[in-house]
């Protein structure tokens, strides 16, 4: 069902009453996969503000308000986040998503 420039074609489909209709995808069927946006400020492009890492602990209950709690990591100061993680924020944000939250979970970032 796929077209020489890499979208779907329509396919007839019937409703379950006897019509028919076309569908029509616009999308390719080749995701890209890239790294997340590590700027989380969306509206107005400021770097996240960074706290110590006794701080951003999942044991800490009272968070700053201003933190991302999915993305606590995105709060730490450079140095502070490649002596926890033991590598620098590009390696990590290479890592597929599951093993970034496995080493979060193991720092108790997560």
């Amino acid at each position: 069902n796929h077209s020489t420039s890499g979208t779907f074609r329509t396919t007839p489909y019937s409703d379950g009453f006897g019509t028919y209709h076309g569908y029509t995808c616009s999308y390719s069927p080749h995701f890209r996969r890239s790294m997340p946006n590590v700027n989380l400020q969306h509206m107005n492009n400021e770097p996240p503000r960074e706290y110590p890492y006794h701080l951003l602990m999942i044991t800490n209950y009272r968070l700053p308000p201003d933190v991302d709690r999915c993305h606590l990591e995105r709060h730490l100061e450079n140095n502070e986040f490649e002596r926890i993680f033991a590598m620098n924020r590009m390696e990590f944000y290479r890592l597929p998503e599951w093993k970034r939250n496995e080493l979060k979970k193991r720092v108790k970032l997560f």
